[in-house]
């Protein structure tokens, strides 16, 4: 019996996850549709073909590296080998095997032959999923790490096997984009908006990347400075493939120094009150942010890029 047919018994771990993990009852009903649709995936033929990013692939496979809602599924089919018409029929399939038996809308307005967008959603379209399945961009480098609810989580810390038997609820392994390279592809995305005059809608990439500098893993990257410059350079490289198909503004080179000192004013007053406002809305704890720290994180990455020449 799976347990979104118990709608009692779904309810009831809901409402003692939330105060357990100290989140909101949507966010726990949101999570749990995340891996319901990644276990999905994960029992599919297309398993192997595809790799999980984004913000929620660190919050899901990467534990303590970011301390934020993310509720969206942001994946990479390796079918860049493929032609378009190609492309555009095994995406539609791999989307609908997601999918399931869930709910679901297409956002026209950001489907073509290699990228698919969906709202998901189970009993309430208010805690709907987003789905976005991409296969333009090569996800390197990525390995299996593995995921789970928070309410398998809170079932397994407590002992109780049974309900997790009874409910035939799984830890799941699924490809997902390393650590190093989600961290390098929003210290990129951050310059990119900041130039293009759009950062204010994507401040998380700099809460992000102010949270993943802190770890351990990340700061022993930055200072294998052969490993460093080969992602950097091989994201740089994909970002220009990427945009040369987009209407992007000239002043943003993607393959060029980073020189943070050249766009720092861009992170202004703005971006500043958005940014120490997140606690509000976006961040597990309510405590406020400093927007100083980002500054400083940004500085300190510059500093390292310019060691490499870049």
């Amino acid at each position: 019996m799976k347990l979104l047919e118990d709608i009692t018994k779904f309810n009831e771990l809901v409402v003692k996850v939330a105060k357990w993990k100290n989140l909101t009852k949507d966010s726990i009903i949101r999570d749990f549709y995340i891996v319901e649709l990644l276990q999905n995936l994960s029992n599919s033929e297309y398993f192997e073909q595809c790799v999980f990013k984004g913000g929620t692939s660190l919050s899901k496979c990467y534990p303590g590296s970011i301390e934020r809602f993310s509720e969206d599924i942001d994946l990479t089919f390796l079918g860049m080998d493929l032609n378009n018409n190609k492309c555009d029929k095994i995406l539609k399939r791999i989307e609908q095997t997601i999918i399931g038996h869930f709910n679901s809308e297409k956002i026209i307005s950001e489907r073509n032959q290699r990228n698919k967008s969906s709202y998901i959603w189970s009993e309430n379209y208010h805690n709907k999923i987003k789905l976005e399945i991409g296969s333009q961009i090569r996800p390197d480098p990525y390995s299996k790490k593995e995921v789970k609810s928070y309410i398998f989580e809170y079932l397994e810390i407590n002992g109780l096997h049974d309900l997790i038997n009874k409910y035939e609820l799984k830890k799941i392994q699924i490809n997902v984009l390393n650590i190093e390279r989600t961290f390098i592809d929003k210290v990129m995305a951050i310059k990119r908006h900041a130039i293009c005059g759009n950062l204010k809608n994507k401040v998380r990439h700099l809460y992000d990347v102010y949270r993943l500098l802190l770890m351990n893993d990340i700061r022993e990257f930055l200072n294998n400075k052969k490993e460093l410059k080969r992602l950097l350079q091989l994201t740089k490289q994909t970002d220009s493939f990427y945009l040369n198909k987009r209407n992007i503004t000239v002043e943003y080179n993607s393959i060029g120094p980073y020189d943070f000192n050249s766009w720092k004013e861009k992170l202004d007053d703005e971006i500043k009150s958005i940014y120490e406002k997140l606690h509000l809305s976006l961040l597990y704890k309510r405590e406020k942010l400093d927007f100083s720290d980002v500054l400083k994180s940004l500085e300190y990455i510059n500093s390292v890029f310019i060691e490499i020449g870049e």
